[in-house]
């Protein structure tokens, strides 16, 4: 009888919320939608008086009888919250890895997780020219190469479109994802795409540069001296290119977009053939 008792003692807390409190003492709680009575002298565990939409931690015996009510302190539900929100991120983020190992395979997580790490960690390229400057690849696409001072010197301002069609181009090996379609798979494409793309304006940017600064001090020399000014370009373009050198981020991100090039073509391949 009285191991009995004992286990009659035994209680469980459970979120509840005040929604009625009456002076003499009389209220009632609310726990996962259901109501139960209370008495302040008889269940009321804190030092605090009832207050109605006030959360509490409401305790049953094993009987599911009600035994106490107690007032649950503000700091203490601000911790509870974050800790729900961070499992809520964490589960939410397991699923979406899920998905994504599913959809695209280990070896192309790879590949992007390389592909990011080369273009926003290390430096892709270095730049000698009025300054000695390196640069990340992220970094690069928010340069201006329409001067030759403001390619070596300009630290990029702003989110250029440069950066948006990369940050698409990253999206785009995701397209398995959101589409079983075969065409889907040639997404993984769209980062060497990009890459050649922007190097090839890069270099015409750079080139028109340089011809603009010959240009001016042609001018500046007078008509006579256009021949010379075509070969002073030409030397000034040399010396660009001998200011230029390449980092570890450029090759980890031309290596990378060229291997997610591969598997995207891969899988194109198999999913027409076969």
């Amino acid at each position: 009888m009285q191991a009995s008792s004992t286990a009659a003692t035994i209680t469980t807390g459970q979120r509840g919320r005040i929604l009625a409190y009456q002076p003499s003492g009389q209220g009632s709680v609310s726990v996962a939608g259901i109501q139960h009575a209370f008495d302040v002298s008889t269940h009321w565990r804190s030092d605090v008086a009832p207050a109605i939409n006030a959360v509490v931690d409401v305790r049953f015996d094993d009987a599911g009888s009600l035994t106490t009510v107690s007032a649950v302190a503000t700091q203490q539900l601000a911790q509870e919250e974050m800790a729900g929100a961070a499992k809520l991120a964490r589960d939410k983020g397991q699923q979406l890895w899920g998905q994504a190992v599913s959809a695209l395979g280990i070896k192309v997580l790879a590949s992007l997780g390389v592909l990011i790490a080369g273009a926003f960690v290390f430096n892709t390229i270095g730049i000698r020219l009025f300054a000695s400057v390196s640069r990340t690849y992220w970094q690069l696409l928010g340069l201006s190469a329409d001067s030759l001072e403001s390619f070596a010197r300009d630290g990029g301002g702003g989110f250029t479109s440069a950066q948006f069609f990369f940050l698409l181009a990253i999206a785009g090996c995701c397209a398995t994802m959101a589409s079983s379609h075969p065409k889907a798979a040639l997404g993984k494409c769209a980062p060497l795409l990009f890459v050649v793309i922007h190097s090839s304006l890069l270099f015409i940017k750079i080139k028109g540069a340089v011809s603009d600064a010959g240009n001016a001090m042609g001018g500046i020399m007078g008509s006579r001296a256009a021949r010379m000014a075509e070969q002073m370009a030409s030397e000034m373009l040399g010396q660009v290119w001998q200011g230029l050198s390449f980092g570890i981020g450029f090759y980890l991100v031309l290596a990378a977009s060229i291997v997610l090039a591969a598997y995207g073509v891969g899988e194109y391949k198999r999913k027409t053939v076969g």
